[in-house]
């Protein structure tokens, strides 16, 4: 449990830049990275997903008052501990919470942590549309428009070819209910980029209904 003392001082120094001459800022920063990899050794005890999930959800609450506090002053210097969490948000469905983190990420260029071996913006994309497939495949309501904002903010960006024909497929998933024939240029987009998406029998199925709705 985080004290108040310890919330307002995390967002105190998560507004400053870390420097030589700032001993306490970067001791502060050190702290939040011991914090972290303390927490990731509590997830590695977990072999289920599952419960990897349930305890992230229950660690972010813990680090907010940093996060906020990077966002509120646009920190620009890069931050671990924050791309973690970027992550984390993802994993744990919080899209929306996600989104500006992400927004921040790319706006100051920052690189994914060493392990991911992913560009910043491939990681976000990957990220968001393997869990928001997972979601579709257990019949769970996904939020179209949270994922259409962060296909706007990742569009300019280079990635591979296969890992935006992912969240193209999630968007036509996404949407394929509700609104289909928009759905079908998103699975079409899929298709374009990746031919082994695994989305040809889903426009298939879009195609024929919306020809029996013009019929």
């Amino acid at each position: 449990m985080v004290s108040p003392a310890q919330k307002f001082l995390q967002k105190h120094y998560a507004q400053k830049e870390r420097n030589r001459n700032d001993i306490k800022t970067t001791n502060a920063y050190e702290m939040m990275l011991a914090k972290l990899n303390n927490d990731r050794l509590r997830l590695k005890k977990f072999q289920s997903t599952e419960a990897k999930i349930e305890l992230k959800k229950t660690l972010i609450p813990e680090y907010m008052d940093w996060i906020n506090g990077v966002l509120e002053s646009d920190n620009a210097q890069q931050d671990d501990v924050f791309m973690r969490l970027l992550v984390w948000m993802i994993d744990t469905k919080q899209f929306e919470q996600a989104y500006p983190l992400a927004e921040h990420a790319l706006k100051h260029n920052w690189v994914t942590p060493d392990e991911y071996q992913r560009q910043t913006a491939t990681l976000i994309t990957e990220e968001l549309a393997n869990t928001t497939l997972t979601q579709i495949s257990n019949k769970q309501v996904v939020d179209a428009g949270i994922l259409l904002k962060f296909a706007e903010l990742v569009a300019d960006k280079d990635m591979f070819d296969q890992v935006r024909a992912k969240l193209n497929k999630a968007i036509g998933y996404a949407l394929k209910e509700t609104q289909p024939d928009q759905a079908l240029g998103y699975l079409k987009r899929a298709l374009e980029l990746d031919e082994s998406c695994g989305v040809k029998t889903a426009i298939k199925e879009l195609e024929k209904a919306l020809n029996k709705t013009d019929a």
